[in-house]
């Protein structure tokens, strides 16, 4: 079993980014901030406006992250 560190979910997060590169004009995701700890904090923003944030170490990040690159795909 592969272990979620830090790494671990910053490089799921990025890929899941990679293969969510068609996003609605206007939408645009980042990877915001990193902690000292490593951890990712990505921003998904609307025009410009803030829409959706998480921390890669809140639960189910990567479900919610993906849930959310879809829906950036779809507005």
């Amino acid at each position: 079993m592969v272990e979620n560190t830090p790494k671990v979910l910053k490089e799921r997060a990025q890929a899941l980014i990679d293969a969510h590169r068609c996003l609605a004009k206007g939408m645009t995701v980042t990877i915001a901030d990193i902690s000292r700890h490593g951890d990712v904090q990505v921003e998904i923003r609307k025009l410009g406006q803030l829409d959706w944030r998480a921390w890669s170490f809140e639960p189910d990040f990567l479900a919610d992250l993906e849930r959310q690159l879809i829906a950036a795909e779809q507005k």
